[in-house]
C-alpha cells in the first residue's frame, strides 16, 4: 500500500485517503480547484471522513476507561481540524494530551515535597528498602527523581530541551548565588551543550550499582545534574505489594532558587496521586506552615491526598512527650476550610517518622562505628538493648505505619483512586469541549448577526452617500445654470459696451 504525505503537518498516510489523518488537511490539492475544497459540503467531508478513521490505542487494564478514552480520541480528532477550535485553545489541547497519556500509561504518583533538607530522600530509602537517593548533608535533589518496582533495575535520565534550559537560567532568583558559585565552579559551561537537548539515556545497570550511578546526575558535586530534567530508576527487589504503576517522586525544593524547577514540583503536586509533605520535626514554626499551606493550595481539587510527615522525630528532647504536643497543635492549626476538613481526618493524616534511625536498624550487620553508636544513643532513650530490641526500635521510628498506609490505602487500591481521578478528567474534558462547541455556536450566530448588522450599515452608508451625491449633483446643475446666466448677462452687457464704444469712435474720425 502506497503513502501520501500530508503538505500540512508531513504526516504520512494511506494513499486512499482524502484527508490527513493526523490534521485533516486534504492531501490531494493538486487535483482540485482551492474554492471547491473550502466549500461547507467539503469541510463537512473532512470531518466525517477523520472520524472513521481515528486510530484507537486500545485500554487494556479497564474497560470503561477504554471507552472513555476512544470517545476522547474522536473529540481530538475533530477538534484538531482547521478551524475547529484547537488553535485557540491551548490548555484543552494539552489537557487531552495528559488524559490520554494517563490512560495508555497509567501511573499512581506519589510526590515527597518540602523545603530543602527536610529529610524526604531518607524518607524514600527507608519506604523502599534501601539507600538509593542521595543522604548526603549538603542539598543533593535538583532534578524529579522517580522510583518503581521494575522486572529489571534500570535508570532512565531526561535532560532538558534547550528552550526548557533558556527558561531556567532566566527563572534564577536573588537568592541563587549560591546556585550560580557552584556553577561556575563545576565549568557548567563547557558541559552544557554535550547533555541540552540530548536524547533520554537508559542504562540496564545492577541494584548495587543504582546508588552510585544517581550521584552522577544528582549529585551537586557533578555538572552534569544541572542539565537533568527528570531520573526515572526501575527498581527489582521491591515487594509484591508494590505494583510497578505505583511511583514515588522525590521533588526539588519548593524554595528552591531555580524557580523553574520550584515551578516543576508544583505541577507534579497538582498531578499527583498523593502527596506526602515532608516537615522538620525540630522547626514547626512559620516556614512550615507555609510550604503545608502551598500544597493544600496547589491540591485544592482533592485536599484528602495530603499526608503531613514530620521528619527527624527522633532527634526532638523527648521524642513522644514532645510530639504529642506537636500533634496537637498541627490538627488544630490544619483543620479548616483551607486544610482537612475535619479533625479526625487531620490527626489520621499527620504522622511522625525517624527514617534516619529506621535506616540504621535495618543495616545494622554492616553499620560502621559512627552508626553503631547514633543507633546506641537513640536507644538510650527507651532503654533498650541492642541488638536484641532492634525490631522494638524500627517500630518506634513509625516508618512501617507510613509504609501501611502507602501499601494499604494507596498501592492496594490504585486502580480505583487512578479510575476515579480519569473519570473526573474526563468529565472536566468533554464539558470543556461542550463549551467550545457552543461557544462557536455562539460564535457564528454573532458573526452573522454582525455581518448582517454590517450590510444594514453598509446599506445606510451608501443611501446617505447617494443622497450627498444628488445633493451635489443638484447643487452643480444649479451651479451651471447660474454660470451660464451669469455668462449671458455678461456677453449682453459685453455687447451693448462694445456697440457703445464703436459708436463714439466712429463719430471721433468724422
Amino acid at each position: 500500500m502506497g503513502k501520501i504525505i500530508c503538505g500540512h503537518c508531513r504526516f504520512e498516510n494511506r494513499d486512499t485517503r482524502n484527508f490527513c489523518e493526523k490534521c485533516g488537511t486534504f492531501l490531494r490539492t493538486k487535483n482540485f480547484d482551492k474554492t471547491a475544497y473550502e466549500l461547507p459540503e467539503v469541510k463537512m467531508m473532512r470531518v466525517v471522513e477523520n472520524l472513521l478513521h481515528v486510530p484507537h490505542e486500545p485500554i487494556n487494564w479497564d474497560k470503561f476507561i477504554d471507552a472513555c478514552s476512544e470517545k476522547v480520541e474522536r473529540l481530538d480528532s475533530l477538534f484538531r481540524i482547521p478551524g475547529m477550535g484547537a488553535e485557540n485553545n491551548a490548555a484543552l489541547v494539552q489537557d487531552v494530551k495528559d488524559f490520554l497519556n494517563l490512560c495508555r500509561n497509567p501511573e499512581f504518583q506519589i510526590a515527597f515535597v518540602g523545603t530543602i533538607k527536610t529529610g524526604k530522600s531518607t524518607l524514600i530509602n527507608a519506604l523502599l528498602g534501601k539507600n538509593y537517593a542521595s543522604m548526603a548533608v549538603t542539598p543533593e535533589t535538583a532534578a524529579l527523581t522517580k522510583f518503581r518496582a521494575s522486572p529489571r533495575d534500570y535508570v532512565k535520565i531526561t535532560f532538558y530541551t534547550k528552550s526548557e534550559w533558556d527558561k531556567l537560567w532566566a527563572s534564577r532568583t536573588e537568592g541563587a548565588s549560591a546556585f550560580m558559585r557552584e556553577y561556575e565552579e563545576l565549568q557548567g559551561d563547557k558541559h552544557k551543550d554535550k547533555w541540552i537537548n540530548k536524547p533520554p539515556l537508559y542504562k540496564q545497570i545492577s541494584n548495587d550499582d543504582i546508588e552510585d550511578e544517581l550521584k552522577i546526575w544528582s549529585s551537586s558535586k557533578h555538572a552534569e545534574h544541572y542539565f537533568v530534567k527528570e531520573i526515572e530508576v526501575g527498581i527489582s527487589t521491591l515487594g509484591k505489594d508494590f505494583p510497578p504503576q505505583v511511583v514515588f517522586v522525590d521533588t526539588p525544593g519548593l524554595s528552591d532558587p531555580v524557580a523553574y524547577r520550584s515551578e516543576l514540583t508544583k505541577e507534579y503536586i497538582r498531578r499527583a496521586n498523593a502527596v506526602f509533605v515532608c516537615i522538620d520535626a525540630q522547626k514547626i514554626q512559620r516556614e512550615e506552615i507555609e510550604t503545608i499551606s502551598s500544597v493544600f493550595a496547589f491540591s485544592s481539587d482533592d485536599k484528602s491526598k495530603v499526608h503531613i510527615i514530620a521528619t527527624h522525630w527522633d532527634v526532638l528532647n523527648d521524642p513522644e512527650t514532645d510530639w504529642k504536643e506537636q500533634k496537637d497543635y498541627l490538627v488544630k492549626r490544619l483543620t479548616g476550610k483551607a486544610f482537612f476538613e475535619k479533625r479526625e481526618h487531620a490527626a489520621e493524616n499527620i504522622m511522625h517518622s525517624a527514617a534516619f534511625i529506621y535506616n540504621l536498624c535495618r543495616d545494622y550487620d554492616s553499620l560502621d562505628k559512627k552508626g553503631r553508636i547514633a543507633l546506641k544513643r537513640f536507644a538510650l532513650n527507651f532503654e533498650y538493648d541492642l541488638p536484641a530490641d532492634l525490631h522494638k526500635l524500627k517500630e518506634k521510628t513509625n516508618v512501617a505505619a507510613v509504609m501501611k498506609v502507602i501499601r494499604e490505602k494507596l498501592a492496594a487500591n490504585y486502580k480505583k483512586l487512578l479510575s476515579r481521578e480519569i473519570q473526573s478528567k474526563y468529565r472536566n474534558i468533554t464539558y470543556n469541549f461542550n463549551r467550545v462547541a457552543k461557544e462557536k455556536k455562539d460564535l457564528m450566530s454573532e458573526l452573522m448577526a454582525a455581518s448582517s448588522s454590517s450590510q444594514q450599515e453598509l446599506d445606510r452608508k451608501i443611501s446617505e452617500q447617494q443622497t450627498k451625491r444628488d445633493e451635489v449633483k443638484h447643487s452643480a446643475e444649479q451651479l451651471r445654470e447660474i454660470i451660464k446666466q451669469v455668462k449671458f448677462k455678461t456677453r449682453t452687457r459685453a455687447d451693448i459696451i462694445c456697440g457703445k464704444l464703436r459708436l463714439k469712435l466712429s463719430e471721433g474720425k468724422r
